[in-house]
């Protein structure tokens, strides 16, 4: 016997099935407006699924009947942050044109919208190449950690003199960006922090300069290390 669903669950299923069943979602929301905003088991609204498969049919009808653009979910997710970390980026056009906060932390420890598709779209519409989390992170810090030299040049490609990326800043254990590739053995990343003015010799709250950190240790640690020397210089 097939599962009854509840007219959530049926806004829903349409959403996902975009485009064959828009003319049935437009009906069962205009039989209850409420449903626009109605929220399933992890909290998220018909926008956030829409958003998620990149259905930009419905994600302008849902904004077109005042669906919340800003809306989390229960990781604190918006629409925004899903179709950014999807790239989806006409359907990312569409939410920061109905108003959609590009600098709204994205889940429950408050990190800021992360390297996607969508970044520079993101950032030409006004997001904060300098915008901390929780964790007084900025998206350098995470760039760094994950050695993702693409973005971190994107970053550094934004900074102008009146919103100049902040290099050297420390997060909550006193680790700015350096700290973080050098710890993660993304040497790449490291020298293109470097080269671009970043600390060498800022210490963290343990007393540790960018380069000591034991990060992952062994081999890759020391290859790592000695690339940025052979690239860099010493400290």
């Amino acid at each position: 016997m097939p599962l009854a669903l509840s007219s959530l669950d049926n806004l829903i299923l349409l959403t996902l099935i975009s485009p064959h069943q828009f003319s049935l979602l437009r009906t069962l929301i205009g039989e209850n407006p409420g449903l626009v905003n109605s929220v399933d088991a992890d909290e998220r609204t018909p926008l956030h699924w829409s958003a998620s498969t990149g259905s930009i049919d419905i994600v302008r009808y849902l904004i077109d009947q005042r669906a919340e653009v800003d809306k989390p979910d229960s990781s604190g997710w918006t629409a925004l942050h899903i179709a950014a970390s999807a790239g989806h980026e006409v359907v990312v056009q569409e939410l920061i044109g109905a108003g959609a906060d590009v600098n709204r932390p994205s889940n429950l420890l408050g990190i800021t919208l992360l390297p996607n598709l969508a970044s520079r779209l993101l950032i030409s519409r006004g997001a904060d190449i300098n915008a901390r989390d929780k964790a007084n992170q900025q998206p350098l810090h995470r760039a760094a950690t994950t050695g993702s030299v693409g973005f971190i040049r994107l970053l550094l490609d934004s900074s102008t003199a009146s919103s100049k990326l902040r290099l050297n800043t420390g997060d909550r254990i006193g680790n700015t960006p350096l700290h973080l590739a050098m710890d993660s053995a993304h040497a790449e990343a490291a020298v293109l922090l470097i080269n671009a003015g970043a600390d060498r010799g800022r210490l963290n709250l343990d007393g540790e300069a960018p380069e000591d950190v034991p990060g992952v240790g062994g081999s890759e640690q020391k290859n790592a290390r000695q690339h940025v020397i052979d690239l860099c210089g010493k400290p």
